[in-house]
């Protein structure tokens, strides 16, 4: 008797979620209670209305008001809402091939470019470096300059090679290669 009140509230409780989550919002709505990290759709679709109408407004001749600018920069899959193309839509989220294979469903392998690959990429990591939907960074970094290579290496070992003496707050990227090169340390 118990056991099945437990089943029939289960299949109730599974079919609500399936009703509420018909919809973006609503699919926000009740997967944001369990999960961290899911995007508002209402701030995607504010953000991509204005990064659209910045692509068309930003003529030196448009009037004042109609200039709009936004300080995001979005991977094109997801601005366009193609979530299913890097994530499977029946598992959650998760995605549909681990990294880098599916990165490099759209971008070129480096392995086929560099003798050396630099760790994140050699391993598959390119999130440590990359945001896969949207940051301030043209290229989508989650952090730019040199905080980018100091969350991984170092601060004190690159700093105490004199090599590095005066570089002060250069690009570490204005020598080093970020995804490979041709020796260990993977110069330009």
């Amino acid at each position: 008797m118990r056991r099945d009140f437990y089943s029939k509230a289960l299949i109730l409780f599974a079919v609500v979620v399936f009703i509420i989550a018909c919809t973006p919002r609503s699919s926000y709505k009740s997967l944001s209670v369990f999960f961290d990290g899911v995007p508002n759709p209402d701030v995607i679709d504010s953000i991509a209305r204005a990064d659209s109408l910045s692509k068309i407004a930003m003529t030196k001749d448009a009037p004042a008001r109609d200039r709009v600018r936004t300080e995001y920069v979005f991977h094109p899959p997801y601005v366009d809402k193609e979530c299913a193309s890097c994530h499977d839509q029946g598992q959650m989220g998760k995605l549909l091939e681990p990294m880098p294979g599916l990165c490099y469903q759209c971008h070129e392998d480096f392995a086929d470019q560099f003798e050396v690959l630099h760790g994140p990429v050699g391993g598959g990591f390119c999130t440590e470096c990359h945001n896969p939907h949207l940051t301030k960074d043209k290229h989508l970094l989650v952090r730019t300059g040199q905080d980018l290579c100091l969350g991984c290496h170092n601060t004190n070992d690159v700093f105490s090679n004199e090599v590095h003496e005066d570089i002060e707050d250069a690009d570490c990227t204005e020598c080093h290669n970020p995804h490979g090169g041709d020796d260990r340390f993977i110069f330009n």
